[in-house]
């Protein structure tokens, strides 16, 4: 990967420290800030060419096995992600809440161009490591921001540029960070504004998913100020408890609605609307008008049942079944069925070879190998 000279980056990380940059830019501060955090509290060398930490097979499969439910709630935005910036030649990654590559999407003819880079699962991006860093500076400002070439601290990384976002759990605490990096890109970083708007989108998709998740057992309104888009993309979640509670809320719903950052509260004083009605349209498909409570502004939503209940008897048939050694496909969720049928049949396609598959699959090979164990699928020659 091509990077500047080291000599004219240490001048630049100097300069920019000491505020010589001419139109520096709306993230220089954050930039010079984590600059002098690498050099004075790290003791990091800009000129430093080597790649990032690699994490062993096992470390990582360690640290993937304990955000699994994190995982398990991006679905297809990563990959959906990677399709709007390939092109261009981008791939994406998903890092934990310490800076580390739990899960990444990258075209297989770049993959080793990439993992050359550090773009690579089990990759470390902590600032203490790294210094500047999409990432870390993700991690350290929980705000997103592109860090574009030569605003990396490290000159092994000045040829990047990464575009990353943070994505918050349901009670605001960061879980991780989404990034879309290149290898090579154009010189002016507003080139970069759009990568870093959707990144900020699938960001945001994610934590949604994982809000979803962690809250089946409750009831969901999915709601939206315009009524055209509450079926196909709402923007703000609300949990409902069964006593009539809002419990939680996703960051665009506390945006829009006061009084979410204390929480329980009872559903009448967000909504001018009885729990009891909710409950009763959790049945159908109804769509709701909803107005804030007093207030004039008006909300569009639908409600979406508890979903734990249904699901905790097939898993517990699930559990018994493999305990036994026998799994039984119809202990599966329609589903976990139907993505069982679709890892099935690309992985015939591809003779059973991960790579090729995990290809067609359009995801990473650990997250190819990560659901073949949990939904049991065996190579015919070992059923």
């Amino acid at each position: 990967m091509p990077y500047v000279r080291q000599t004219s980056h240490i001048d630049r990380v100097r300069d920019l420290i000491a505020g010589r940059i001419v139109n520096p830019g709306a993230d220089m501060a954050r930039l010079a800030s984590s600059y002098r955090r690498s050099l004075d509290d790290y003791r990091l060398d800009p000129a430093s060419t080597t790649g990032p930490r690699i994490l062993t097979g096992a470390e990582l499969r360690a640290i993937q096995q304990s955000e699994e439910d994190f995982l398990r709630s991006t679905g297809q935005c990563l990959p959906r992600l990677h399709a709007m910036v390939r092109e261009a030649g981008y791939c994406v990654i998903l890092a934990n809440a310490r800076g580390v590559t739990i899960d990444y999407v990258v075209d297989t003819d770049q993959r080793k161009d990439f993992k050359k880079a550090g773009l690579y699962p089990g990759s470390c991006w902590s600032e203490e490591e790294e210094g500047t860093c999409g990432i870390a500076s993700v991690l350290l400002d929980h705000e997103a921001i592109t860090v574009h070439k030569t605003d990396h601290f490290r000159a092994a990384f000045t040829g990047l540029t990464c575009s990353a976002a943070p994505i918050f759990s349901p009670h605001g605490n960061l879980i991780g960070v989404l990034d879309a990096s290149a290898l090579s890109s154009p010189d002016a970083r507003d080139s970069q504004r759009l990568v870093k708007q959707l990144v900020r989108q699938g960001a945001t998709l994610i934590e949604d998913g994982f809000f979803l998740k962690s809250y089946s057992h409750c009831c969901i309104l999915l709601a939206h100020r315009n009524r055209h888009f509450v079926e196909v993309q709402p923007e703000m979640l609300l949990a409902i408890d069964e006593h009539g509670n809002v419990v939680a809320a996703n960051r665009c719903a506390r945006d829009v609605i006061g009084g979410l950052d204390s929480l329980p509260r009872p559903v009448a004083e967000v909504l001018e609307v009885r729990a009891e009605r909710l409950f009763d349209a959790r049945a159908g498909h109804n769509l709701l008008s909803l107005r804030l409570a007093g207030g004039s502004t008006w909300l569009h939503a639908r409600v979406r049942a508890p979903l734990r209940q249904a699901s905790v008897r097939p898993r517990a048939t699930r559990e018994v079944a493999v305990a036994q050694g026998t799994p039984n496909v119809l202990a599966y969720t329609p589903q976990e069925q139907a993505e069982r049928t679709r890892i099935v049949h690309a992985m015939n396609a591809a003779k059973w070879r991960p790579l090729q598959a995990a290809a067609m699959l359009g995801i990473s090979r650990a997250t190819l190998y990560r659901r073949l164990k949990q939904l049991h699928i065996a190579p015919p020659h070992r059923q």
